[in-house]
């Protein structure tokens, strides 16, 4: 759905996913290279990549609910929205990750022995290869959650510098009689209404 945005609402709208796309590109690139150097391969450090991210996502949550209460431009507050509801989905997927790796642990910790798999170091130590092969199932989980909310936050900036929102959002943030007006070529007709 289009709405009647300014150039200004637009600008603004477009923030939290460029925010959220940032957050995506610098802890996850940068931050994970981080953790490879400072655990020498160790998957523990890598827990740094969620709490950072989880950090900038927590700032979306509160901007977003910031703008929903000051109630000046419905279009930019949903926007906020949009954003943090996708780094809902990122956050899950740490979570499954991160679950991934504790039960592999504790298995591993129990069960005991195993293969071990050399860690390509200067000082020629090994890890348990269980450990190796459930740090790259988490980040496999991971890295596709973050692809798709990438590719979607990178159409929302597209669709935000447009007045273009899809009218779900309307469920978790209503609109009231200051929320921006649709484009009148956008508003269903009646039939269209009593088709659905």
């Amino acid at each position: 759905m289009q709405y009647q945005v300014t150039e200004q609402e637009q600008s603004a709208a477009k923030m939290p996913h460029h925010i959220f796309n940032l957050n995506v590109i610098l802890t996850h690139l940068a931050i994970s290279q981080v953790a490879l150097e400072l655990g020498h391969g160790s998957p523990y450090y890598f827990i740094l990549v969620p709490l950072i991210s989880i950090m900038v996502l927590s700032y979306i949550l509160f901007k977003s609910k910031q703008l929903a209460a000051q109630k000046e431009s419905w279009f930019v507050a949903a926007n906020w929205l949009l954003a943090w509801r996708r780094g809902r989905v990122l956050i899950a997927s740490y979570i499954v990750a991160i679950v991934i790796m504790v039960l592999s642990s504790v298995i591993g910790d129990l069960i005991g022995g195993g293969l071990m798999m050399n860690d390509f170091s200067t000082n020629g130590s090994s890890t348990p290869i269980h450990e190796k092969i459930t740090m790259f199932l988490s980040a496999v989980v991971v890295f596709v959650t973050m692809l798709i909310m990438f590719l979607q936050t990178g159409i929302s900036v597209y669709d935000a510098g447009k007045g273009i929102i899809d009218p779900s959002i309307e469920q978790f943030i209503p609109r009231d009689e200051t929320a921006n007006a649709m484009m009148p070529d956008t508003i269903p007709s009646a039939t269209e209404e009593t088709q659905k």
